[in-house]
């Protein structure tokens, strides 16, 4: 697994609300940014999310590089993981479709990539449940929205890597709390 710092390049999958709004919070963070989500206008929902909320992310203070130009959107989730060093998942909080999801995921994302998913509600051990790598894959729940709180519960699942959750609380641009299991 490499240094978080080496993170370039973040996947949104799943660009409802709190996808949109974590993507707002990435663009504003300098970061690029792939978003993949199936509705047939989620693409123009997600650029007019974050022309709307720019300004506010302005007013609280961008990096240097950042700008919504670093915004990729595709509808091919192996797609938008496929060069991602880090993964945010923002799915409707289904169990069957999760699990699913996350499998794609792992299958798709280069296996020292971390696998971070937005829910609230169904425990990480349940999501990991058929990935080949569960060990990298975490609930990394924000406080909400994402762009203008940036505070996240980490909860890792029964086979996630201690390592994992290190890598991921070590990120300076987030205060993160991690609740234990």
């Amino acid at each position: 697994m490499y240094p978080p710092e080496t993170v370039h390049r973040v996947a949104i999958i799943g660009t409802g609300t709190i996808g949109a709004s974590w993507a707002t919070h990435y663009l504003a963070r300098g970061f690029h940014v792939t978003a993949s989500d199936p509705a047939p206008q989620a693409e123009e929902a997600l650029r007019s999310f974050i022309a709307a909320a720019w300004d506010t992310v302005t007013k609280l203070g961008l990096s240097a590089a950042a700008s919504p130009d670093r915004l990729r959107f595709t509808r091919d989730v192996r797609q938008a993981v496929a060069d991602a060093d880090f993964v945010q998942e923002n799915a409707p909080e289904r169990a069957e479709l999760k699990v699913k999801l996350f499998a794609e995921i792992d299958d798709a994302a280069p296996p020292e990539v971390i696998i971070a998913s937005s829910s609230s509600g169904i425990k990480m051990s349940v999501i990991q449940a058929e990935c080949r790598h569960p060990e990298r894959t975490i609930i990394a729940h924000p406080f909400n929205p994402p762009h203008i709180i940036p505070l996240v519960e980490v909860v890792g699942g029964t086979k996630t890597a201690p390592l994992t959750i290190r890598r991921l609380i070590h990120r300076p641009q987030r205060r993160i709390v991690r609740w234990p299991l």
